[in-house]
């Protein structure tokens, strides 16, 4: 069964919208065994992963181990364009709009309070659009990272994406003809704190699994720490002006290394689990998010 079904389809058969309850903070288990192991605070390659599962998606089929699938609950206040973007999002993690759940819990920003079914809903990964970053990073499949001289590949599982952080000494991209899904990223060490700065998105990916926006001008940086022998930190902060009036700092997220990741059979490496329309509309949509939102075909 294709894994999108198995994981996704099961949460939305039992409640219509991913709830903020169901998402938890289950992160990796820590292992004892680990914590005596020499380490080099500079070398990040190797599976990282925030799930609680072995598999990194998802394990028993529901999102109670997937962690916090938002960039950082104190969202800066939105300009006038930022708060139009914002509003024309419909995502379906979070709160369900309208109940009393959401009602019971005004201390959290609007945006975790607004879920609709997804089949009313305007994500654009649900078309299989690339999720961009930093939102790939949020949803706690294990990320593989492939470092070479020039350059570190991440290699992204849910959604088999890939993207590429340049480490050769190239200036950062700020302006780009031509933005992209997954931005322009440099990467460059400072001290034992790897960090990425990334210009020139693509505006129709979302920020988090909650739909705040962001534009072209974008600019994300990550800083990675290794703290430990199987423990990788990140923390963010985007500046875009045009979207927020103050910069937007997420909240500290935290992977495990996975030494021997298992998937199908035993077969050790990432989980090809492409998003590919074939399987998204023709079983996902039609035998599951649809029939959900009250759409029949």
């Amino acid at each position: 069964m294709n894994i999108r079904l198995l994981t996704a389809g099961i949460s939305l058969a039992g409640t219509l919208v991913f709830t903020s309850g169901a998402l938890g903070q289950g992160g990796p288990a820590h292992n004892p065994a680990n914590d005596n192991k020499p380490y080099d605070k500079h070398d990040l390659k190797g599976v990282w992963s925030r799930n609680g599962s072995p598999l990194g998606y998802g394990g028993g089929g529901t999102c109670r181990d997937c962690g916090d699938r938002g960039y950082g609950v104190k969202v800066p206040e939105l300009t006038p364009l930022g708060q139009k973007m914002f509003d024309a999002n419909k995502p379906s993690y979070g709160r369900l709009l309208g109940s009393a759940d959401a009602a019971a819990h005004p201390e959290e920003h609007i945006g975790r309070r607004r879920a609709v079914p997804p089949a009313n809903g305007s994500d654009p990964y649900q078309y299989c659009n690339p999720q961009g970053i930093p939102r790939a990073l949020l949803y706690p499949d294990p990320v593989e990272f492939v470092v070479l001289p020039d350059r570190i590949y991440q290699m992204i599982e849910w959604g088999y994406a890939f993207r590429t952080i340049w480490t050769d000494g190239r200036a950062p991209l700020k302006d780009a003809d031509q933005p992209r899904w997954w931005g322009y990223s440099t990467g460059k060490w400072d001290g034992d704190t790897f960090v990425v700065d990334t210009y020139s998105f693509d505006e129709r990916t979302w920020v988090d699994f909650f739909g705040y926006p962001h534009s072209t001008d974008m600019h994300l940086q990550e800083r990675y720490k290794r703290t430990a022998y199987d423990v990788l930190e990140l923390s963010m902060t985007i500046e875009d002006p045009k979207v927020y009036k103050g910069p937007y700092v997420s909240d500290p997220k935290k992977f495990r290394l996975i030494d021997q990741p298992k998937t199908v059979d035993g077969w050790r490496s990432l989980m090809e689990d492409v998003c590919a329309p074939a399987d998204e509309v023709d079983q996902f949509d039609k035998r599951i998010r649809d029939p959900a939102g009250g759409v029949q075909h």
